[in-house]
């Protein structure tokens, strides 16, 4: 029975991972790119709360100064989220001397419905004058054409929202499995929104029609959630408002990697309480990421050569797969690092589930759920 077991869930792991890469190569659809159908730039607002955030900011703000859009039609709001360091210092500073850019201090989520980020973001978007809402993180480094080429998908598609694509910076090996992981998680969501069926949105890298998000009453309006980016998308969508993902050398953000496991482990934990309101579909996608493991340990000890090579050609297939994705954003990856990263994934997947089921708190920056 086992061994029966094990076999259907590697298969159906293989066809899986076989149908996203060749969905991949066929499939993929590009937004962005071509000049605009109109003769002007809509203006648009880029939100960036910051908590904490003083050893990254030089960089983030540096990344902002390159943006390439046009000055009068920009508008850059930087919020303090009650941080205990100089963030407000930097950012006041910062701001001083530049006419696009505002600084506020948003207050504590203190019986709002709303978590701590959430609320200091639905505080920045009623500055928000553009038409088009551009959301990233204070730890994250932006492209110099980041702005262009999300309206430029927009222009195209006129989409209620769109995600754009993340990577994880950093040369040691911890930060580069974790940069392989988002290429592959990111993957399969691209993949299957160009199918039509987008569901989740990232909040370091994503645009938001003013439209779309007044629509569904913005953060306020929507239900409570760890995970607001993904929440946001899921209303948005339901509102029927058109969602895709836009993957471009010109709109990868790379972000800070987390710096020990354990902090990384606190990270997913957040974003599982997020993926257990995801649709049947994905939870099985994901579900039978997490048992392949099992199921090959199984066929390895019960017929080695056999389950090894099957094994391999699990990993063959999910090389190409974070191959040909990043390919796409002009990134290129190490050989080794796709070996490294099976054990890597095998940790991490299953030290995720046993964390997110400890009777433990969730943090964020200092705040507890």
């Amino acid at each position: 029975m086992i061994l029966i077991l094990s076999i259907l869930i590697v298969v159906l792991l293989l066809i899986q991972d076989a149908i996203l890469l060749i969905l991949l190569n066929i499939n993929f659809k590009n937004y962005g790119g071509k000049k605009l159908f109109g003769k002007e730039w809509p203006s648009v607002s880029i939100l960036i709360p910051c908590r904490n955030e003083e050893k990254n900011l030089p960089q983030a703000l540096a990344a902002l100064e390159q943006l390439i859009y046009p000055k009068d039609k920009i508008q850059i709001i930087l919020g303090n989220d009650n941080s205990c360091d100089r963030t407000g210092e930097i950012l006041q500073s910062w701001c001083a001397n530049k006419k696009m850019a505002e600084y506020v201090e948003t207050e504590e989520a203190k019986n709002t419905g709303m978590n701590g980020k959430a609320h200091a973001l639905h505080q920045m978007a009623k500055l928000a004058s553009g038409k088009l809402l551009l959301f990233t993180d204070a730890d994250c480094q932006v492209h110099p054409q980041w702005a262009m080429r999300m309206v430029q998908a927009w222009d195209r598609t006129h989409a209620g929202i769109i995600t754009g694509i993340t990577t994880v910076k950093g040369g040691r090996i911890f930060e580069r499995m974790q940069a392989m992981d988002w290429w592959l998680t990111l993957g399969m969501v691209k993949v299957v929104g160009d199918l039509g069926f987008s569901v989740t949105s990232m909040g370091n890298n994503m645009l938001v029609s003013k439209e779309a998000y007044e629509a569904v009453g913005g953060f306020k309006g929507i239900p409570f959630s760890l995970t607001e980016d993904f929440e946001l998308a899921r209303q948005v969508g339901k509102k029927g408002y058109k969602h895709i993902h836009e993957v471009a050398a010109e709109n990868l953000i790379e972000t800070k990697a987390q710096v020990d496991f354990r902090k990384l482990l606190s990270q997913r934990k957040r974003w599982m309480h997020g993926a257990m309101a995801l649709p049947p579909f994905w939870k099985l996608i994901l579900g039978i990421q997490v048992l392949f493991f099992p199921a090959i340990l199984s066929l390895v000890i019960l017929h080695p050569f056999e389950g090894t090579m099957l094994w391999f050609l699990k990993v063959l297939i999910q090389s190409f797969f974070i191959y040909r994705l990043a390919s796409k954003t002009e990134v290129c990856l190490k050989t080794f690092d796709f070996l490294y990263f099976e054990i890597y994934y095998l940790i991490t997947a299953w030290s995720t589930i046993v964390y997110y089921f400890w009777p433990s708190k969730t943090d964020w920056k200092g705040r507890k759920y």
